[in-house]
């Protein structure tokens, strides 16, 4: 029994949904979900946040390698420089942050008003 499930990121409510329900039937110590990059676009990032925001059980995200992978393979190649490198990692982070943020708050004002 984990403290925190690290989980793929998952394109329905009904695979979250599964998911949450079995966590919380099978696991009472629980401490939360936390959505995996797995190097995946922002874009299906977000998606998949969408999503997972309207879960109280996920908690946020852990994705690393979408925050540093094009930077560090730039970086290896010699194509971009430590401060780029750095300045583009932060700005992805920052975005990634935002992204989910808003789902957040979107899913409690949609909680709210029963939608």
């Amino acid at each position: 029994y984990p403290d925190w499930w690290k989980l793929e990121p998952m394109a329905d409510a009904e695979s979250w949904a599964t998911t949450v329900n079995a966590i919380n039937e099978n696991d009472p110590f629980v401490r939360g979900i936390v959505v995996l990059g797995l190097d995946a676009p922002e874009w299906e990032l977000s998606n998949s946040f969408d999503i997972a925001a309207r879960f109280s059980l996920v908690k946020g995200f852990a994705v690393g390698r979408t925050i540093f992978g094009d930077a560090a393979r730039s970086w290896l190649k010699g194509e971009m420089s430590d401060g780029v490198a750095v300045k583009h990692m932060a700005a992805r982070f920052k975005r990634l942050s935002e992204i989910w943020d808003n789902a957040r708050a979107e899913a409690r004002v949609n909680e709210l008003q029963g939608i």
